[in-house]
């Protein structure tokens, strides 16, 4: 316990800060703004251990332990504290020889792990705790800002281009640890260095983070954007400029010769345009009374521009339920413009509701000219079809859609909506 004590005593600056990245890693990669966790817990791993290796001199040293430790001791940080800069310059850097950079740590790693054996080429400890320093003991320093340049290069490569914010942040890491590594050789004591290092990774994170927000923000905008323009190709795609057009020349001869009637018109009409704008929004219900309306002011619409050629018959045995908005007019349109309309003779549109067994059962039959069912497909380019509106059922109501037709017959779209969800209007 005591140990724990004294490591806690020596090394709090760094627990804290390695704690404080951990809390804020953790929370943002619930919140799914960081996803880049993996290279932020492998440093602060790294520094973890460094800290407890810094402590360790010292602990050893206070209690008298055996000198070997000390071997194993000086073998591990003279390999982490470069292996830390490398690690850096591979997470910020777009490397392209990984394995030729690695090399000069490679070499060092090597010739530490020989010293354990007394070749005395970087460090050797005498039984006393007294430390000799052998002919290549600058090389860990050495390979260390060997990487911390590589970093500085990049960092001014990166600073010369569009990216000034993470030359910065690269630079600012380069000259903490060079300071860092020149106050040692002023008697600052080395265990402050674990602290620099999780210092440089908080900082390294808060950047990481603010770019993965911002990628996330400019998605989202973007996804929005998409949102909108889809949500105006449904508006021009339910209301089409011929179908406009075509109503306002009918109405504008109206004028002249039946002036009440027009009036009539120019009302449906309306009301055909207030509900198709109004109802873009495909996560909303409407309930089906109001769907009719919708129907019925298409259908007025489309009688007034082919007399005696539409006839529409309802059987509503059931009412009181929502559905996704232009969901039936939909299916009435496709019966009316590619059914009836194909046949140059009157065309007769069934509508129907019933209630059975566990479901609201909406049917529209038509006596056009059908197709083949298994070599369609229901999504049209110049109309939103029969696909859209299946997917919009499913996902609101967890309804379905059964399609039927047979060339010369006609066709029948049949709604099947279960009744626990008929009346919940989202």
């Amino acid at each position: 316990m005591n140990i724990v004590v004294e490591y806690l005593r020596n090394c709090y600056p760094t627990v804290m800060v390695l704690l404080t990245i951990i809390v804020m890693v953790e929370l943002t990669k619930r919140s799914g703004i960081f996803e880049k966790t993996g290279r932020i817990y492998i440093m602060v791993l790294l520094t973890f251990a460094l800290s407890l290796l810094e402590f360790a001199e010292i602990w050893i040293d206070e209690h008298n332990l055996n000198y070997r430790l000390l071997f194993y001791k000086a073998m591990l940080i003279y390999s982490l504290y470069p292996m830390v800069a490398l690690l850096f310059y591979y997470f910020t850097s777009d490397v392209k020889h990984k394995f030729l950079i690695f090399i000069p740590q490679l070499i060092n790693i090597i010739i530490n792990v020989l010293d354990l054996f007394g070749t005395r080429l970087i460090y050797y400890y005498y039984e006393d705790h007294g430390y000799e320093g052998g002919p290549l003991n600058f090389l860990p320093f050495a390979v260390e800002i060997f990487y911390v340049v590589l970093i500085g290069v990049y960092s001014v490569r990166i600073l010369n281009g569009k990216n000034k914010s993470k030359g910065i942040i690269m630079a600012f890491c380069m000259v903490t640890i060079i300071f860092a590594q020149f106050l040692t050789n002023f008697d600052m004591p080395s265990i402050y260095l674990p602290t620099i290092i999780a210092i440089e990774i908080l900082v390294y994170y808060f950047y990481i983070a603010a770019i993965q927000y911002n990628e996330n923000k400019d998605a989202l905008v973007e996804s929005e954007l998409a949102l909108e323009r889809n949500r105006n190709n449904l508006l021009l795609a339910q209301i089409k400029p011929h179908f406009i057009n075509s109503n306002l020349a009918v109405i504008r001869s109206l004028c002249y010769e039946e002036p009440e009637k027009a009036v009539e018109m120019l009302d449906h009409f309306s009301g055909y345009l207030r509900e198709n704008i109004q109802q873009i929004d495909d996560m909303q219900l409407v309930s089906f009374e109001r769907e009719m309306e919708s129907v019925d002011n298409f259908v007025y619409l489309e009688m007034q521009r082919f007399p005696d050629k539409i006839e529409v018959i309802k059987d509503i045995r059931v009412n009181d339920f929502f559905v996704p908005p232009l969901s039936v007019q939909t299916i009435v349109e496709n019966a009316i413009r590619h059914g009836i309309s194909m046949t140059g003779k009157k065309g007769t549109v069934r509508i129907s509701t019933l209630a059975k067994d566990n479901n609201i059962i909406v049917k529209i039959e038509d006596n056009g000219k059908g197709f083949d069912v298994d070599s369609v497909e229901f999504d049209g380019i110049n109309h939103v079809g029969i696909k859209n509106v299946a997917n919009r059922l499913k996902r609101i109501l967890n309804g379905k859609i059964k399609v039927e037709s047979e060339v010369g017959y006609g066709t029948t779209v049949t709604f099947y909506i279960p009744k626990e969800n008929v009346r919940k209007e989202i």
